[in-house]
C-alpha cells in the first residue's frame, strides 16, 4: 500500500503543467491558423489576377483584328494605359481583378484593408493583358513568434492571357 503522504506532495502538479505546456500549445495553434489563412490569401490572390486576366481577353472580342496595344480600346478594357487601381467595380480588367480580391481577402490589424493594388498592362511584344494583384497580409500579431517572421507578408501574383 502507498501511503497517503506521497500523494499529497502531488498537488497542483497539473496545474504546473499545464502552465508549461500552454503556451506552447497555443502558439501552434495560432500559427497553424496564421499559415492557413496566408494560404487562403495567396489563392485568393492569383484567382483575382487571374479573373482580371480572362476578363480583358474575353472584352476584347468587339475589337478589330488583329489587336494591337496601341488600340484605344485596349487601355478602355484595362482600365487606363498602364491601369493601377485599388477601388471596386466591374468597368474594367483592374476594377474586376480588385472588386474580386476585396470581397474575398482575409487580414488582421487596425490599419490593415482587404483591397489589393492592382496593376494592369499590354504586351510590348504581342496582345497580351497583364494583371498583377499585390496584396500586404498583415497576421494576427504575434510579431516575431508569427511563421511569417515579422507578422507580414507581400503577396504578388500575375497573369497573362492572350486577347482573343
Amino acid at each position: 500500500m502507498i501511503p497517503v503522504k506521497f500523494f499529497k506532495d502531488q498537488q497542483g502538479t497539473a496545474a504546473v503543467e499545464l502552465a508549461l505546456v500552454l503556451p506552447l500549445l497555443l502558439l501552434i495553434v495560432f500559427g497553424i491558423i496564421e499559415f492557413g489563412i496566408l494560404l487562403y490569401d495567396q489563392a485568393i490572390v492569383v484567382a483575382a489576377a487571374r479573373e482580371g486576366a480572362r476578363w480583358g481577353a474575353v472584352q476584347s472580342i468587339a475589337l478589330s483584328h488583329p489587336i494591337s496595344c496601341s488600340d484605344p480600346g485596349i487601355s478602355t478594357i484595362q482600365g487606363g494605359a498602364p491601369a493601377s487601381c485599388s477601388g471596386t467595380g466591374s468597368g474594367n480588367a483592374c476594377l474586376v481583378a480588385s472588386n474580386y480580391g476585396a470581397q474575398s481577402l482575409i487580414t488582421f490589424g487596425a490599419a490593415s484593408s482587404t483591397n489589393p493594388s492592382v496593376t494592369v498592362a499590354c504586351g510590348p511584344t504581342n496582345p497580351t493583358i497583364s494583371v498583377t494583384v499585390q496584396f500586404t497580409y498583415q497576421g494576427l500579431g504575434l510579431g516575431t513568434l508569427s511563421p511569417l517572421g515579422n507578422g507580414s507578408r507581400q503577396i504578388t501574383s500575375t497573369s497573362v492571357m492572350y486577347y482573343e
